[in-house]
């Protein structure tokens, strides 16, 4: 699965589906493969194996994006349905920031002879907007706004500790497996009492829910 870093999206695609995330509110959007097309400046960053789903660590602090950045084969399940563990996961701010070195494993496609994806690079129109905003910014900053500042920074070093605790979870515990062609969370005997036209995502019991791996 190939993740794009646009100006407004972070972009999912395998196939003929792509999942667009929002970079301004955190939503989620279905969509044609092909509408890549009319993204801004889609860069690829690499390759993901699926999504976990998305985290708010704070009603202040923006969506996060938890993607399955490697996996490792267990086992298959009578019919050929592959098990797989979560070994590591990749943590994606649904926000206009720039990331961080994911350490994705680079596309063949887009990355030939590329030891390191690109980076979006602002036009100079796009420059000294932000110039002109930042020093706008600053320029009304004021004494009483201190309260809010260091509120801002514990805020965020909340997040910062929420998410490395995340990062343990997932990494550390070996405890996080899926299965993309099978419900591994309800029993045999469930799941054969009767036909569920459901798409699998939907099938899935909903206290694992929240720990279920999707790919598109």
């Amino acid at each position: 699965m190939e993740l794009f870093q646009a100006k407004d999206h972070y972009i999912l695609q395998q196939g003929e589906r792509a999942l667009w995330c929002s970079r301004r509110d955190g939503g989620l959007q279905l969509r044609p493969a092909t509408d890549l097309l009319l993204a801004w400046n889609p860069i690829c960053l690499g390759l993901v194996e699926g999504v976990i789903g998305k985290i708010q660590l704070h009603s202040d602090l923006p969506w996060w994006l938890i993607l399955i950045r490697q996996k490792a084969l267990v086992g298959k399940l009578p019919g050929d349905h592959e098990v797989c563990k979560v070994t590591k996961i990749a943590v994606l701010s649904l926000s206009e920031m720039e990331p961080q070195d994911l350490e994705l494993e680079l596309c063949k496609k887009h990355h030939f002879g590329i030891n390191k994806p690109e980076k979006i690079i602002p036009s100079p129109d796009d420059s000294k907007f932000l110039l002109k905003t930042f020093t706008h910014i600053k320029s009304n900053v004021s004494a009483p706004n201190k309260k809010k500042v260091k509120e801002s920074k514990e805020k965020e070093k909340l997040e910062r500790r929420l998410l490395e605790e995340l990062l343990k979870m997932f990494m550390d515990s070996e405890s996080f497996y899926y299965s993309l062609t099978y419900d591994l969370t309800n029993s045999v005997q469930r799941q054969s009492a009767g036909a569920d036209p459901r798409p699998l995502w939907q099938k899935v019991h909903l206290t694992a829910r929240a720990g279920f791996a999707s790919n598109l």
